[in-house]
């Protein structure tokens, strides 16, 4: 993001340095507050200024400001020292209708920004929906009759391809949504045919499927040690230890270890049973839900339970807000 405010570095200085005159004292800012009642704004926002190595306040300030810019443009009327300051450029009528454009194309990572730093509910099944949502965004962007906003869109693109456009680099935390039983396999497929030719989409599936039954493998190897040990446990306490019994106790023994692995040799039918079974519906709490829904489905789903239950612990990101785009 930082790359691509750096083509529109004039424009955010020069509005910038309008927002710092007003804020520079409170005498200039009740004059500003004067014109604002003059031009008649009701916005209860008031005008700050970003810390410039952090895009995420860059774009509150430009989009701060542009609710006011009618006041800006009567302070620059009223106020003799305001141009002077600025060096006689102060913002522009254009300069405001580029900053319309670009706000409205920051807004979109903002908010996707806000979304993944939230706290109070599972995150890791919402960032597939938003890097599909941004992939398909910025696609549209390019496409723009506005060349600045173009070129921005270009470059950010081109970035997001270092990361997620070569299929063999896509990171496996897709299993996130895959345990998702609102969303499951099908939605990765989904977002995926709505950006990639199907071929591509096809490969794709393959390696999600693929690593969870990786993942399903290894926890049930766990369990089914575990088994076995209390298996083991149980048998030299409870039993007698006579003749007869000994060929009994050794018979159960032997059916448990089949039972178990029967279980493990038909492992990945129950996590292909779990893909195959229809989505849920979606309520309007649903991404509160998720962990409540496995712990209903854990009977169900023994194994896969236990692998959401630490897969959804995982963060999506150990940065802030500002580093996650």
């Amino acid at each position: 993001m930082k790359d691509g405010l750096n083509d529109i570095k004039g424009l955010v200085a020069r509005i910038r340095d309008a927002v710092k005159y007003v804020r520079s004292s409170p005498q200039r800012e009740q004059r500003f507050k004067s014109c604002v009642q003059k031009e008649r704004i009701n916005h209860k926002s008031s005008l700050c200024l970003d810390v410039q190595t952090r895009w995420n306040s860059t774009f509150l300030m430009l989009n701060t400001a542009l609710k006011f810019q009618k006041a800006f443009e009567r302070f620059e009327n009223e106020d003799p020292h305001f141009c002077l300051e600025l060096n006689d450029i102060p913002p522009t009528t254009k300069d405001w209708d580029d900053t319309r454009h670009f706000t409205s194309f920051l807004e979109k990572f903002y908010d996707a920004t806000v979304h993944l730093s939230g706290s109070l509910y599972v995150i890791s099944t919402m960032y597939f929906t938003e890097v599909c949502a941004i992939e398909g965004f910025l696609s549209e962007c390019i496409k723009s009759l506005h060349p600045s906003l173009n070129v921005m869109a270009m470059k950010i693109k081109s970035k997001f391809d270092k990361y997620w456009g070569k299929i063999e680099k896509v990171n496996m935390l897709l299993i996130f949504v895959v345990l998702d039983p609102y969303c499951k396999l099908r939605y990765v497929s989904f977002c995926y045919s709505e950006l990639y030719e199907a071929s591509t989409v096809t490969e794709l599936t393959k390696k999600v499927r693929e690593a969870l039954n990786q993942i399903y493998d290894e926890y049930q190897k766990l369990e089914f040690g575990m088994c076995s040990s209390s298996s083991q446990t149980c048998v030299e306490v409870d039993q007698p230890i006579s003749g007869a019994s000994k060929q009994l106790v050794s018979l159960k023994s032997k059916f448990q270890k089949h039972l178990a692995q029967e279980e493990c040799d038909g492992g990945k039918s129950y996590a292909n049973k779990y893909l195959e079974d229809a989505c849920e519906k979606e309520g309007p709490n649903s991404h509160f839900e998720i962990l409540n829904r496995w712990n209903v489905n854990s009977s169900r789903y023994k194994i896969l339970s236990q692998v959401a239950r630490d897969i959804f612990t995982i963060p999506v990101s150990n940065g802030g807000a500002r580093n996650l785009i």
